[in-house]
């Protein structure tokens, strides 16, 4: 008990009736943490976690991307069910609407099909890809960010000769 007083765990209350303990929010901060470790997490269903009608979006999602092999040699549209997994993965980690989403993917898909689709990610990998350091990125999220935030120009650079 006197290490948990010296450290701040616990504030020594004693009295002429005897000693009483009182726990510090710090102490219950470690009781909570550690209880975590020992209570199962339930996982979200695909509803729960990308909203009613998220097939419909998944699908207008993928309609979006052209239905041809691009110049890496892979599909532009991959599975849909690998594609709900991703974005499953995808709305618990990032706090994006279904209309951020499409618009940002119009905005990806348009920009790519001006330099004919070179280097362009499949509609999974847009959404998450696994690192060299097996951690998850998405370029997904990069542009939706850059749309709520309005850094991206829907202009195209396109030259263009005006005949008079």
């Amino acid at each position: 008990m006197r290490a948990l007083i010296l450290t701040g765990f616990v504030k020594d209350l004693t009295d002429a009736t005897g000693h009483k303990y009182e726990l510090q929010p710090q102490a219950i901060s470690l009781i909570e943490q550690v209880e975590s470790y020992f209570t199962l997490h339930k996982k979200k269903t695909s509803n729960q976690a990308m909203g009613q009608g998220y097939e419909d979006k998944i699908q207008e999602y993928l309609e979006i991307f052209p239905k041809m092999k691009l110049p890496s040699g892979k599909a532009a549209r991959t599975d849909k069910k690998n594609v709900e997994v991703a974005f499953k993965w995808f709305f618990e980690n990032h706090q994006y609407s279904w209309d951020t989403i499409l618009q940002a993917t119009e905005l990806y898909v348009d920009e790519y099909r001006r330099n004919n689709y070179k280097y362009m990610q499949t509609s999974q990998y847009f959404i998450r890809k696994m690192m060299a350091d097996r951690t998850w990125s998405s370029e997904l999220a990069n542009w939706c960010s850059n749309v709520e935030s309005g850094d991206i120009d829907n202009q195209q650079d396109y030259f263009s000769d005006k005949v008079v």
